[in-house]
């Protein structure tokens, strides 16, 4: 019987290292997170739609909603119902 299992994408090694390409989400997510970590998204600022990203970044919707929830997941940014994604303060 086979058993899928789900293995985390290496976070410490190079899309090189690993001979992989990296999960789609992983990759607007790490965007948008150097982004907030370098300042150029400033605390309280909103993200633009979850659909004009996905346009930005050539992905899909889905792709950039599960983007969202590992950004949320580490607490970088929040949603607020009808008002979108907010860059959280530090």
């Amino acid at each position: 019987m086979y058993i899928a299992t789900r293995v985390p994408y290496p976070r410490t090694m190079t899309d090189e290292e690993t001979g992989r390409a990296p999960l789609e989400y992983l990759r607007v997510a790490d965007d948008l997170a150097a982004k907030i970590e370098s300042g150029e998204l400033a605390p309280g600022a909103k993200l633009p739609p979850e659909q004009e990203l996905a346009a930005r970044y050539g992905v899909a919707y889905g792709t950039v909603r599960r983007a969202m929830a590992w950004l949320r997941e580490r607490g970088l940014v929040t949603t607020v119902w009808g008002k979108g994604n907010i860059v959280r303060g530090r």
